[in-house]
């Protein structure tokens, strides 16, 4: 599903770029506000996903933490019963 997300987000921003270099009516200052409001936008969308990626590798840790944890509680809780 990223993947068609990145897909999708490229292709308008392409689409973008291709109306801006097509039209005739444009200003030079207003095609390179085009030009760079779409480079902003890649560069934005770059440090999201990354960060989503980093968030998502974060979480992974921390999950198999907890079921670390809980396997070492679950086992002390077994070994107090026995020696009881």
């Amino acid at each position: 599903m990223a993947d068609e997300a990145n897909l999708q987000l490229e292709s308008a921003l392409s689409t973008l770029l291709s109306i801006t270099e097509k039209s005739g009516n444009l200003s030079k200052n207003l095609k390179k506000d085009f030009v760079d409001s779409v480079s902003t936008l890649r560069y934005i969308f770059v440090n999201l996903k990354n960060s989503a990626g980093e968030q998502m590798a974060k979480m992974s840790l921390l999950e198999s933490q907890v079921k670390k944890t809980k396997a070492e509680l679950k086992e002390s809780r077994v070994v107090n019963i026995s020696a009881r």
